[in-house]
């Protein structure tokens, strides 16, 4: 039987198709034979499997930083990291050669193989070639928020164990005063240069760690096995406080290689001598979505990456004007910032082919308006959106063909999925219908640091996670996410637990008891709301409450959506709070 390839091929030899048309008809039937592999099958214990329509994947076994230097000698000349603000460059020659260095100076620190060191940094090269360092002096990274306030990263270097802490010169202080009466105290703390003024006394500089390193022995072998932990970020999961996310070389270089697979040739091209990916990093690199779902991987890629610290739009608009970026990484936020942006053309975009969102939902009426306000369409510059989760390293689906908005795409290759119905624990398998996501593949996470019973709750039978998010998929076998059994509230895609709220909350005086729940926005996705009962005879206000809180969290968790004062909070018979009943009861 003849082929739809081999009858595009003779088309072409006979002048009846152009090499352009040629191409998009061969991405067709690429998709188009991806979508006819798409089924449901039956394993051996009668569960209903979504597999891969991107066929049979089993990804190499590496050691992280070796994965992501294991091509340098195609592109060692080319610039790696590139900082907005500073202008300090590195190219993948140098940037090898720092996290070598790096490591060698922490090993020489007196850390050992499984110690933690704690990354408090914006997105920073310096902050790059810190963690990839860290991987490689055999070392655990925890990454934290720079926003943080000191009891909030205080918190989490308790929780992580960490034995050493680089940071910036911007939040220094309040880095270091989070470091009393922790395992951190007075251990090693490195500070990166970012031209906010001096090193503060008694602490490193980042530099020091290079120049040290060049003269100290060269690391012969590594201790680490792929199935060893390499970071330690922090997530709520599907409840609760949040938890140390066990994530070993396995799991990151796994998603990058599953990522790749499933997207190479399609959205994005190999570095080669006359050419080279460009992208900004303005998803913050402590976050799972930016350390594994763009920095590593397109630093295995031999991609230039411009670091932006901190999001400020006459400085975001500079990169896009200056650079020729081939591509963006983004969250919804920064799509709504286009859609209303007057100082952005339609030539800013005209030489990037993707934009890939996630970390939360994006409305098919939002790519529209992108579209039209910049006269592009999806064969000039496909915005695909992906669906993930700390606990999967992060990417567990992507629409790659970028025709499907609000969609979350299909399942990557090597990750399978199931629908569970969450009362029944019965699989789904007619379309339309919804179930809670279950993912299962080498990138789920190892478990909870020192959490069995979170770890129990999290993966089930036969290494099973519970997204705790609810979807359904269509005729196409493209999936759809549209509730949330898990408590989170996102803002601008950053995880606020309700239950570290209200632990805050708590702390007041006045406060007998607080429930806290996300409302709707357009601008931030969601905005915590707090529910609060007073004890007898207070006279507390809302803005009482408001100030309260906002002294003791990040910007983001602030109580945006206000305050209302009850009577009670409504439970059930285990003294679980009733958050829909909430929602229904006073959210109109």
């Amino acid at each position: 039987m003849t082929s739809i390839r081999q009858i595009l091929r003779y088309a072409r030899r006979l002048g009846q198709i152009s090499e352009n048309g040629m191409k998009v008809a061969n991405r067709s039937v690429r998709y188009a034979s991806t979508q006819a592999r798409q089924k449901i099958v039956e394993d051996e214990n009668g569960k209903k499997i979504f597999p891969s329509p991107y066929g049979e994947f089993t990804p190499t076994e590496m050691l992280t930083h070796e994965f992501i230097w294991k091509n340098i000698e195609i592109y060692a000349d080319k610039i790696a990291l590139e900082c907005a603000v500073t202008g300090r460059k590195y190219t993948y020659s140098e940037a090898r050669d720092a996290t070598n260095y790096v490591a060698r100076s922490l090993i020489n620190m007196g850390l050992r193989k499984g110690d933690v060191v704690a990354l408090v940094t914006p997105n920073y090269p310096e902050a790059i070639l810190s963690a990839i360092g860290i991987l490689e002096a055999d070392l655990i990274a925890t990454t934290v928020n720079p926003t943080y306030t000191s009891n909030e990263i205080k918190r989490q270097l308790q929780a992580a164990d960490a034995k050493a802490v680089i940071t910036v010169v911007e939040i220094a202080r309040i880095v270091l005063e989070a470091t009393r009466d922790t395992p951190a105290s007075g251990a090693p703390f490195v500070v990166i240069e970012d031209g906010s003024g001096p090193i503060p006394e008694g602490t490193v500089p980042f530099k020091d760690l290079i120049t040290r390193g060049k003269t100290l022995p060269p690391i012969t072998r590594y201790h680490s096995s792929p199935e060893d932990v390499a970071i330690l970020p922090f997530s709520s999961g599907t409840t609760g406080m949040p938890k140390g996310v066990m994530l070993t070389h396995n799991n990151l270089v796994a998603n990058m290689q599953m990522v790749d697979y499933t997207c190479k040739n399609q959205l994005w091209k190999s570095t080669t001598a006359d050419f080279q990916e460009v992208l900004p990093v303005i998803l913050p690199f402590f976050h799972i979505f930016g350390f594994n779902g763009l920095v590593l991987p397109r630093l295995a890629c031999g991609t230039k990456l411009i670091t932006i610290p901190k999001f400020l739009p006459e400085l975001f608009i500079g990169v896009l004007t200056k650079h020729r970026v081939t591509g963006l990484f983004i969250v919804p936020p920064i799509l709504l910032f286009f859609n209303v942006c007057t100082f952005l053309k339609k030539q800013n975009f005209e030489s990037m082919h993707h934009f890939i969102t996630g970390a939360a939902p994006l409305s098919n009426t939002d790519v529209e308006k992108f579209y039209r306000k910049y006269q592009l369409n999806n064969d000039q510059l496909k915005i695909c959106q992906g669906f993930g989760m700390t606990e999967t390293s992060p990417v567990v689906s992507l629409d790659v063909s970028g025709t499907k908005p609000g969609s979350i795409g299909k399942n990557i290759a090597g990750c399978e999925l199931r629908l569970v119905d969450p009362v029944t624990k019965e699989d789904i398998t007619d379309q339309g219908q919804t179930g809670e996501i279950w993912v299962r593949g080498p990138h789920v996470m190892k478990g909870y640091l020192n959490n069995e019973s979170a770890t129990r709750e999290m993966i089930v039978e036969n290494g099973w996670l519970r997204t705790g998010d609810i979807a359904y998929y269509n005729e196409e076998f493209y999936f759809f996410v549209t509730d949330r059994l898990k408590e989170l509230i996102k803002v601008k895609g950053f995880q606020v637990p309700p239950a570290e709220l209200e632990a805050v909350l708590r702390t007041h005086p006045d406060v007998q008891e607080a429930a806290v729940i996300g409302l709707p926005d357009e601008r931030c996705g969601e905005i915590p709301k707090a529910f609060v009962v007073v004890k007898k005879d207070s006279k507390v206000s809302e803005e009482d409450i408001k100030e309260f809180v906002k002294d003791k969290v990040s910007e983001y968790k602030q109580l945006q959506g206000g305050v209302t004062f009850v009577n009670d909070i409504p439970k059930n018979a285990s003294g679980k709070i009733l958050r829909a009943k909430l929602k229904s009861d006073y959210v109109k």
